[in-house]
């Protein structure tokens, strides 16, 4: 992706992870509760990477990682094996969540400052992806920068709908 116009936002970050693996049916529930329609995902195997419009159905959760994102979060997943591991990156507080917060090297809360940049996908012509990558002609999204309070370093770079 290229950077465009640039957007900063002042809420309270949650950047979060599971404790324990999930089965592809809590995965699929967890993508449902945190990140609401309009959506979109992005798949990605070995060989190939995918775009699209909507939250992924049950049966494309099987490629090894992905996420869905929309406006202000994004949940990533990896799979191992048959259970799967998430992080959630959300430019907005989070109630009520049994993931777990993130916490910096003094075991407190970690704190985030968000940096918003609208984005241009790369041309279908970039060498970058040999195998090419699957999107939508009208592809609505942009970048995230979850960046350490602290140490003022970019430590999470996430896709966010427009």
């Amino acid at each position: 992706m290229t950077q465009a116009r640039e957007q900063n936002t002042t809420d309270f970050p949650f950047v979060g992870d599971n404790a324990t693996p999930l089965d592809i049916t809590t995965l699929a529930t967890l993508i449902k509760r945190y990140v609401a329609e309009p959506a979109w995902h992005c798949l990605r195997w070995p060989h190939t990477i995918s775009l699209g419009a909507g939250l992924p159905s049950t049966a494309a959760l099987e490629c090894p990682e992905g996420q869905a994102f929309n406006r202000d979060r994004e949940l990533r997943w990896k799979r191992r094996h048959d259970t799967y591991t998430v992080l959630l990156l959300s430019s907005t507080s989070v109630p009520n969540t049994d993931l777990r917060a993130l916490v910096n090297p003094q075991h407190h809360p970690q704190t985030w400052q968000i940096r918003n940049l609208n984005a241009q996908f790369y041309p279908a012509t970039e060498t970058r992806f040999p195998q090419g990558i699957t999107y939508p002609e009208r592809l609505d999204i942009g970048q995230r920068y979850f960046i350490d309070e602290q140490t003022g370093i970019v430590q999470f770079v996430a896709l966010r709908a427009l």
